[in-house]
């Protein structure tokens, strides 16, 4: 049997039986599954030779045994290596990333394959709909298309893999420790506070044991927010050690959210270059001081409505976070909720990558992160708080 026909077997024997779920094998189960087709590939070639030399003359035989004790046993093996690209390619796509990273550290030429742009396209395309969470750290464009820099940049495993074995970061949160803290504000807002995921305020006012405790008598940042379409703040000691001032940003009255207004009390509309210019948006004075304090941001989404709810909050993003008030620093936690006080299974929702394009985050050079959350339940909302914690300067 050739080697391309040694390929065929592959696509057969990593299919799932049956009702099985397919899952993504590991580099021992490939090499497993390797053994097997080569020991098929072995037994067809051993079966073939048993024929060839019972139709052969006496003489012809005993060259042919000669001609074999004569060759070395390596010669009758197919090693790995032997197989053209294209399968190997295949193999690696089978396989989790980590590895796909042990494999290509094996030899210059797996090496190459393992930096295979399209494979790793397809590695993000197979593994982002399943994360619960996305992030980056910032400082670069991740629209750039180098789909393994991408993947390595979001994968929410990478990311934590990298953070517990960094030394500065360690360093950093030390250091943190040595210095006098002060209340640092996190302001929320976002198109999710318009609609039912609205409620993941009032279960964070209402509390969650060893999670999130609040301070009704903490309101001093009350007073500096704009009367109509501003908001509140209340101060949280977040899993009892953390503590930061919540201020919440509404786009508009309770009754114009109730009546669905599209009016947004946060953002004025620039002066158009021309009449058929796209309208822009930019922060009112009266928030830009508020952006230029505080120390994070949580921007909420409503991930059970669609893209288009998510876009419809992309000025509001963007006139928030804009450099000029903004500093590039400040973190931006995005709550990819669904309304319920469940866990949220079987809801439908985007997912994190999809949000992440609806928002433009590829280019966005300040620190960010999705996160999967459900908004009654505050289910998830924990983790990613802990992100925006760890990631604001001076906490």
């Amino acid at each position: 049997m050739s080697v391309a026909e040694t390929a065929s077997f592959w696509p057969h024997i990593m299919q799932p039986v049956g009702d099985e779920v397919s899952s993504v094998p590991s580099l021992q189960d490939v090499i497993e599954v390797y053994n097997r087709v080569y020991t098929a590939v072995w037994n067809v070639g051993t079966h073939r030779s048993q024929q060839q030399k019972a139709g052969c003359q006496p003489e012809s035989m005993e060259r042919k045994q000669e001609q074999d004790d004569n060759c070395d046993e390596r010669d009758h093996f197919i090693e790995l290596d032997d197989l053209p690209e294209p399968v190997k390619l295949h193999i690696l796509s089978f396989l989790d990333v980590k590895s796909i990273c042990q494999l290509a550290a094996s030899s210059r030429d797996w090496r190459i394959l393992g930096n295979d742009n399209i494979l790793w396209r397809n590695l993000l395309e197979r593994d982002g709909p399943s994360w619960s969470s996305i992030g980056h750290r910032g400082g670069t464009d991740l629209s750039r298309d180098d789909h393994k820099w991408r993947y390595l940049q979001c994968c929410p495993e990478a990311q934590r893999h990298k953070e517990s074995s960094s030394i500065g970061s360690q360093l950093r949160g030390y250091l943190r420790s040595l210095l006098p803290r002060t209340l640092p504000m996190v302001a929320m807002f976002g198109p999710g506070l318009n609609t039912n995921t609205s409620q993941i305020v009032r279960a964070i006012i209402s509390g969650k044991e060893g999670v999130f405790n609040t301070n009704m008598q903490s309101t001093m940042w009350q007073t500096k927010l704009p009367r109509r379409g501003g908001g509140g703040g209340l101060a949280i000691k977040f899993r009892n050690k953390q503590e930061f001032f919540l201020i919440t940003l509404y786009s508009g009255t309770r009754r114009e959210r109730e009546g669905q207004s599209a009016a947004n009390k946060l953002l004025v509309p620039k002066t158009p270059t021309s009449d058929d210019a796209e309208p822009e948006y930019e922060l009112k004075h009266t928030f830009r001081r508020l952006c230029s304090e505080v120390a994070g941001f949580i921007f909420v989404v409503d991930a059970s409505l669609g893209v288009d709810h998510v876009e419809s909050g992309l000025a509001e993003l963007q006139a928030m976070t804009d450099q000029r008030w903004t500093p590039a620093s400040t973190p931006v936690l995005v709550l990819s909720c669904i309304p319920g006080e469940g866990e949220g299974e079987g809801e439908t929702r985007l997912t994190c990558i999809k949000v992440m394009e609806a928002l433009q985050l590829g280019s966005m050079t300040r620190p960010w992160q999705v996160q999967n959350a459900v908004a009654g339940s505050l289910q998830d909302v924990d983790t990613g708080v802990e992100w925006l914690m760890n990631n604001m300067q001076g906490t």
